[in-house]
Order: structure tokens, then C-alpha cells, then sequence
């Protein structure tokens, strides 16, 4: 009797392996860099340096805030002073002269929120995102934003095409009739039947 084994040849793979580097010799202790070992922080550790870094950052915040609110007053003791030194005809100048600036400082907020709503409605008739509108509000004219915007829907329309052109792309297919796939395709779900246990 023949005895059978699966795999009747044996291969050692590793004696057709390269020889092995020969090995550094063992660094001195004493010299040479040490090693350095990795940080391994506890919880209270970790939770120490975040309060740190939260106290730091809202005390920077809070001298911000003091220094802010340092001028404001040094500026409105300013403005009273001069105030108080006019005229009233001169103060009477002043105010309307404030008022001014504020009215022109209002409007042009409200131009610039009017802008933007027609450069957003710009760029969504023209399917582009929003995040452009910003950018193009610094252009500040009406027909130069939307040059501007034609060129970059022209631009973008582009470089989109060219990449659904690249993920589109496919190598032609091998060699081989069509016949023969099916042909195999039938024989294997025939054979599928005919191994069915449930008919």
C-alpha cells in the first residue's frame, strides 16, 4: 500500500535566504547616546498640564481684554477733553461730523451685505461653492466679480472634467470571446443543479 501525503516534496525556503547581516558590536554603555524613553504621563499629570494651559490661555485673554478696555477709556477721556475745549459751534461740527461716519460706516456694511447676497446667488446659479463669495467680495465692482466669476466656472468645470476623465478611464478589455464566458457560465450552473441536494 501506497502511503499518500499532501505535500510529498518539503522545501526549506530559509536555505535559499541571503546570509544574515553580521551584528553591531554591543554599544558601550558608559558612551554613546542613551536611550531615550518614551513620556508616560498619569491622568494627573495630564490633567495638570491642560489647567495649566487653560489658565494661561484665559489669563492671556483677560489682560487682552483689560488692555482693550484701558484704551477705550484712555480715548474717550481723550474725546471729552477735546470736547470740553470747543466751541459750541465747533462741538455742534464734531457731532455731526460722528454721525457722519457712523451713517458711512453703516452703509457701507449694508452695501457690502448686499454685495455678498448677489455674489452667493451668482455663484449658486452658477453651481459653485459659496466659499468663493468672500474672496470675490474684495473685487468690490459688479461686472468685475462676475468676469470673475465666469472664469473660475469655466476653470472649474475644467479641472472637474479632467478628473472624472481620469477615474473614467479603463484598460481595454483581454483578449477572449464572449461565447466562451457564457459557455462556461451555463455549464457551471448546471453542474450547480445537478449536485443540488434539495430538487
Amino acid at each position: 500500500m501506497k502511503f499518500k501525503t499532501k505535500w510529498p516534496l518539503r522545501l526549506d525556503i530559509q536555505f535559499f535566504a541571503e546570509d544574515p547581516p553580521p551584528a553591531d558590536p554591543p554599544a558601550d554603555p558608559g558612551k554613546g547616546d542613551p536611550e531615550e524613553k518614551p513620556a508616560i504621563f498619569t491622568q494627573s499629570e495630564v490633567d495638570s498640564k491642560i489647567s495649566k494651559a487653560v489658565d494661561s490661555a484665559l489669563e492671556k485673554a483677560r489682560k487682552k481684554f483689560e488692555d482693550e478696555k484701558k484704551q477705550a477709556i484712555e480715548d474717550a477721556k481723550k474725546d471729552a477733553e477735546d470736547y470740553a475745549k470747543m466751541s459750541a459751534k465747533e462741538r455742534e461740527e464734531a457731532e455731526i461730523q460722528k454721525r457722519l461716519k457712523a451713517i458711512e460706516e453703516r452703509e457701507r456694511e449694508l452695501n457690502e451685505k448686499q454685495l455678498l447676497s448677489e455674489i452667493e446667488s451668482d455663484l449658486k446659479e452658477q453651481a459653485l461653492p459659496l466659499s468663493f463669495a468672500q474672496s470675490l467680495l474684495r473685487l468690490g465692482e459688479n461686472e468685475e466679480i462676475k468676469k470673475a466669476i465666469t472664469s473660475i466656472k469655466k476653470d472649474f468645470d475644467a479641472a472637474v472634467n479632467e478628473r472624472v476623465k481620469e477615474e473614467l478611464r479603463q484598460e481595454t478589455p483581454g483578449v477572449g470571446s464572449g461565447r466562451k464566458q457564457t459557455h462556461s457560465a451555463s455549464s457551471m450552473a448546471e453542474k450547480a443543479r445537478k449536485h443540488r441536494l434539495i430538487k
